[in-house]
């Protein structure tokens, strides 16, 4: 991305979307959640960390460009720990609903990544690689459409029609984005 005001506009969003994410893990006021939250980070950056040299700052920022992975990480670490499965829905008990939907809407966008990429020609992977302001997007819709339906519910949990709808959709969603919208942004940065 480059200084074009369509540049600072995608750059943005990924501001707006990891504020966002802060945000909401601040309100949720969850120990766990923050603990994977830190505990992604250095996960991530220890992942990213592929130089040669001693010391270089570029694993600990890499991180804040990639939000959503960041946060998949900790969505799947908080998963393992707060996650109960029933015949008809995944249950979040005693969880705040808002992160229990921001939780399961990234669980459901890297599970879908990572299982229909192969069969998609890995085009969501490339969006996933490449367009992180797009896939914020996609993440936050994910979020919202996933806080819709536990809102609807009694209890803190996603059908597993609805969970498993995400995971189809959203890397398809993607992959359109990697065939659509990946030439229109180079051209305009």
């Amino acid at each position: 991305m480059t200084a074009t005001p369509v540049g600072i506009l995608l750059l943005s969003v990924l501001v707006l979307f990891s504020l966002h994410m802060v945000w909401r893990l601040a309100r949720g006021r969850d120990g766990t959640a923050v603990a994977c939250f830190l505990a992604a980070y250095l996960l991530l950056a220890v992942l990213l960390d592929h130089h040669p040299e001693p010391v270089s700052i570029e694993p600990l920022i890499l991180p804040l460009f990639y939000p959503y992975a960041w946060l998949g990480i900790a969505a799947a670490m908080w998963a393992a720990v707060h996650m109960r499965v029933s015949r008809r829905a995944l249950r979040f008990p005693g969880r705040d609903v808002r992160l229990a939907a921001l939780f399961a809407s990234q669980l459901a966008l890297h599970l879908g990544v990572l299982a229909l990429s192969p069969w998609l020609e890995w085009r969501p992977m490339a969006a996933y690689v490449l367009v992180s302001p797009l896939v914020a997007v996609i993440s936050y819709i994910a979020y919202r459409l996933q806080l819709m339906e536990m809102r609807r519910r009694a209890d803190c949990e996603t059908t597993w029609v609805f969970w498993g709808g995400l995971c189809l959709l959203l890397p398809l969603a993607l992959a359109w984005l990697a065939v659509r919208a990946m030439p229109l942004l180079l051209y305009l940065t």
